[in-house]
């Protein structure tokens, strides 16, 4: 199916009822649309295509695969630093609580800069933003390499995280507006795959190198392939988001810096002062309130930096959170199995990145079978996918509760919640993406990769302290802390995945009550879906 680039979006696109048609043969630059509206009156208009076969439009595929060489490394690159902290210390003869910055750091420029995301789409092209995030990327790696201090270090991991922030939301954009639309659940499942399976590699990859080869080649290895493939952009890095001409709004600027890098700042700390420190409850406080105001900001200023428009509908609401609270459960696993096994079972750093690599590689293929399955079944059978992660919660809080903590059990339990996670993640996260107008996806995009950063950071904050401060539990056959911690940790998944799986029976029950198993409503003759076509016609008359 042909994706269309629209030119304008008005208040209410529920207007837009009737009977559509088109026909993708009136030339080799645009698509006759022919609109029936209610007062049956036909208009035909003809609008410009995305695609083609050079730089400024480019083919989908070729740019795809440009975009995911070079975003898997970037992604991958945010989580290598954790498993490096030992070696960081001795370096560079700074204590613990300062090292976790080159996390932090990049994590915070990392949440910000998704938010501006939208806006950054709708002011420079492409390819502008292609080069320029990949030049940052390179340029931060480079920068960690040689550098002889930890200011100089940290000074890296900000540049790239100026680089991914940029990057990122951009391959959803390239995918909701250019693929073909039965198999935009393919895609999607493609660039979730990127997103989550290096996120779940990265620190193995890392332990590994840092093991036998020293930390300063971990940033080595991020070079060569976005490197290469920049190069490659200059001919498959094409634009296809129709720009506008507005301001940039400097109250929005303030409320989302203080938002997303509240929150951000006061999550990253809570495992070195804990959730009752004054730095931590202040700038939490701080972030909560700020983000709640952006949001409602939005809604009212001129010159929103994230559009809201078509993006307070339940299917997108719903969808995103299901996708974000579900995923970002497998941060808070990455954030204390290792420990665990390192810890409690007394196993080197290179062990416990192995007993991740099955989950990760199972992680990583099932992606694309989730994305295949939305393609036909839309987000049907997502709470599937959360049973499964269901499943594995109860296994390894079992394990815990029981003083039975094995490397084996570890494995299968990471492994059977890593096939329920992309599941989740291309189901829900893909329909979320496609449920809107193309001109709001980048907006769209913004909203999901932003909070999927909050979410993943809430995650990981909570379960490291919630490992750390249970010595006794009363349930508990062993008396050791970070077993009664894991345990409580396994809950809270518990508890979490429960509820999301009765909301997610619910949800569909509910959706597909009205809809058929592509999101089309069902008997409804005048009112065809806008994702049928992927296109809502709007136009100046």
């Amino acid at each position: 199916m042909t994706s269309i680039e629209l030119k304008k979006l008005e208040e209410n696109t529920e207007d837009i009822t009737s009977d559509v048609t088109y026909n993708d043969n009136v030339n080799n630059e645009g698509v006759l649309v022919e609109i029936k509206n209610d007062e049956e009156k036909k208009s035909e208009y003809v609008i410009k295509k995305v695609g083609g076969g050079g730089p400024e439009e480019p083919k989908f595929v070729p740019m795809l695969l440009t975009f995911i060489s070079v975003l898997f490394f970037t992604v991958l690159n945010e989580c290598v630093a954790t498993v490096m902290y030992s070696d960081l210390v001795k370096e560079f003869d700074k204590k613990l609580t300062t090292i976790q910055w080159v996390t932090t750091g990049f994590v915070l420029v990392l949440a910000i800069g998704m938010v501006y995301s939208s806006f950054i789409a709708k002011h420079l092209y492409m390819r502008t933003i292609f080069f320029t995030a990949d030049i940052l990327f390179v340029l931060g790696s480079l920068i960690c390499v040689v550098s002889n201090s930890f200011i100089l270090l940290l000074i890296g991991r900000i540049i790239q995280g100026f680089g991914t922030a940029l990057l990122m939301p951009q391959i959803s954009n390239v995918i909701i507006i250019m693929s073909p639309r039965d198999r935009i659940g393919f895609y999607n499942g493609i660039s979730m795959l990127v997103i989550i399976t290096g996120s779940a590699l990265g620190p193995t990859i890392s332990g590994l190198i840092t093991k036998f080869l020293g930390w300063r080649y971990v940033f080595a290895l991020l070079i060569p392939i976005p490197l290469i493939g920049g190069i490659f952009g200059y001919w498959t890095i094409g634009n296809i988001v129709e720009q506008e001409d507005t301001k940039l709004d400097i109250l929005s600027v303030i409320l989302a810096i203080l938002g997303y890098g509240g929150i951000s700042f006061g999550l990253g700390n809570t495992g070195d002062y804990g959730f009752g420190s004054p730095l931590v409850i202040v700038t939490l406080i701080v972030g909560v309130l700020s983000l709640a105001a952006f949001f409602v900001w939005e809604n009212f200023c001129k010159n929103p930096l994230v559009s809201l428009k078509n993006l307070g509908r339940p299917i997108f609401i719903v969808n995103v959170l299901m996708s974000n609270i579900i995923n970002s459960n497998l941060v808070g696993w990455l954030a204390i199995i290792p420990f665990i096994i390192q810890n409690y079972l007394g196993q080197s750093v290179f062990i416990s990145g192995l007993a991740l690599l099955p989950g990760g590689v199972l992680n990583a293929t099932l992606n694309i079978l989730g994305g295949k399955i939305y393609d036909k079944s839309y987000f049907k059978y997502g709470p599937v996918g959360i049973t499964l992660i269901f499943i594995a919660s109860i296994f390894l809080f079992i394990m815990h509760i029981t003083d039975n903590v094995k490397l084996w059990i570890i494995m299968i339990g990471y492994a059977v919640g890593n096939i329920g996670i992309p599941l989740v993640a291309s189901m829900y996260g893909t329909a979320s993406l496609t449920c809107v107008p193309p001109q709001s996806t980048p907006h769209a995009a913004a909203i999901f990769h932003s909070f999927y950063q909050l979410f993943c950071a809430l995650c990981s904050a909570v379960y490291v302290a919630l490992l750390n401060n249970f010595d006794d539990v009363p349930f508990n056959a062993s008396k050791d802390p970070l077993v009664n911690g894991g345990s409580i940790c396994f809950l809270l998944t518990i508890t979490i995945t429960g509820i999301a799986l009765i909301v997610g029976i619910v949800w569909s029950v509910i959706f597909f009550k009205d809809h058929d198993s592509k999101g089309n409503l069902k008997n409804k003759k005048n009112k065809k879906d806008i994702n049928e076509i992927h296109l809502v016609v709007i136009i100046d008359r």
